[in-house]
């Protein structure tokens, strides 16, 4: 009769450190879309399509991204080398970095189906970003990372409109 005040304690201890114990899992909140399907005209998602995108950087037509702006809820995306704006696409793999401030990749290709590429041609090519962060965001609490799809080059338009670039 004595270890039964004991025991109960015991027991309740267990029991709650059970709980915790299994309810403690990391929740896998990745999205992960393996079939790209297009959002816009211009603007495809899908995971598998980011990552092989990215491996096969290297192209014939190089463009170079000369200023990325946000004009409202569109991005604006200055490029020197190309032909048609149409020709243009933006890949999201579709995930969004959570921390403040939040953060989109987007990768830009450009597809020469149309022979047209003419590399000291400048142009605007734009997407709407309310596609991505949906109606509820605003765009300006984003870094959106514009990755050149045709060379190893980024631009980083930061929430507060300024922009930074990397070659890598």
């Amino acid at each position: 009769m004595k270890n039964q005040p004991l025991l109960r304690p015991s027991v309740f201890m267990l029991a709650l450190f059970s709980v915790f114990f299994f309810s403690c899992g990391k929740a896998n909140n990745e999205t992960h879309i393996e079939e790209p399907y297009k959002l816009e005209t211009n603007l495809f998602v899908g995971n598998q399509l980011f990552i092989n995108t990215m491996k096969a950087r290297n192209s014939e037509n190089v463009f170079e991204i000369l200023q990325v702006v946000r004009k409202n809820d569109m991005l604006d995306v200055t490029v020197k080398g190309g032909g048609a704006a149409a020709s243009f696409q933006f890949i999201w793999d579709g995930l969004v970095q959570e921390s403040y401030p939040m953060g989109v990749r987007l990768i830009m290709l450009y597809d020469n189906t149309n022979k047209d590429f003419d590399r000291n041609k400048e142009i605007s090519v734009s997407v709407n970003l309310q596609k991505i962060v949906g109606e509820r965001n605003n765009v300006n609490d984003y870094h959106f990372n514009v990755i050149n799809g045709s060379k190893k080059q980024t631009v980083i338009l930061n929430p507060d409109g300024s922009t930074s670039k990397e070659d890598k």
